[in-house]
């Protein structure tokens, strides 16, 4: 289910992400719920394995409101609202882009990968190869 998930105190987009498993009947069961969020930390204590980071697991806490809404065409709607208090957390969850950002997004990883390459490729060359 893609979920926009909202500032608990100034109601304000933080971002969209794509929570497998959630369902309109998992959300009628329980409005709360905990997502991880994974980022790498330096190491204090540096061994000699060459690990100069560790992955950190901090949750992110979503609550999730049912709201509605009354239309002429459509009659009441109900949709789900969530919020967090954890905005920074939150900005750091794998973004789910809308559809009209997709293909904006794509060409942007196409041209990452393509300078990747260029550059891993200039890097192992020799210089007898770049003349």
């Amino acid at each position: 289910m893609r979920v926009v998930i909202y500032d608990e105190e100034s109601l304000e987009p933080i971002t969209v992400v794509n929570l497998p498993g959630m369902t309109e009947f998992a959300l009628e069961e329980r409005q709360h719920w905990q997502v991880a969020v994974t980022r790498k930390v330096p190491r204090r204590d540096i061994d000699d394995d060459g690990n100069a980071y560790i992955d950190q697991v901090k949750m992110v806490d979503l609550t999730f409101e049912k709201i509605s809404r009354v239309t002429l065409t459509y009659g009441e709607q109900f949709t789900w609202l969530c919020l967090t208090r954890a905005t920074e957390l939150a900005m750091l969850l794998e973004p789910d882009w809308l559809p009209g950002q997709r293909p904006a997004i794509d060409t942007l990883r196409e041209r990452n990968e393509q300078l990747a390459t260029l550059m891993a490729d200039t890097l192992t060359s020799r210089p007898a190869d770049r003349t």
